[in-house]
């Protein structure tokens, strides 16, 4: 019992500590969320659907409202990647109809080291 809730401690925890720049889709289930150290982050969630269409409108819209602009866009109904820049920060975006129903949303914050 204290390891479920020690788990979901760290889920709940790292759903809060994570920084505003990364879309937080609602009812989506958290399965992912590293620090990977000096200010750079990554997250996977699952979440219901068949068209990953809408959930990248919303990640545009969201990075787009933190500052970033797009510098890689391929949208498709069943799988999206997008590229943001905004200074030396770097957003990364990966949307993939995983299986009938089901949808994983990665996101990868990092610093640009060109």
């Amino acid at each position: 019992m204290a390891a479920i809730l020690g788990l979901t401690s760290t889920t709940v925890f790292a759903q809060r500590s994570l920084p505003a720049d990364i879309y937080k889709p609602n009812n989506a289930k958290l399965v992912k969320a590293e620090y990977q150290g000096r200010g750079e982050y990554e997250v996977k969630y699952y979440l219901q659907g068949d068209d990953v269409r809408p959930l990248a409108k919303r990640v545009i819209e969201h990075a787009q409202s933190r500052g970033f602009r797009i510098v890689e866009s391929e949208i498709r109904r069943d799988d999206t990647d997008l590229k943001f820049r905004r200074g030396n920060r770097e957003l990364d975006v990966s949307i993939e109809l995983k299986s009938r129903g089901r949808i994983e949303y990665k996101a990868d914050l990092d610093f640009d080291r060109d």
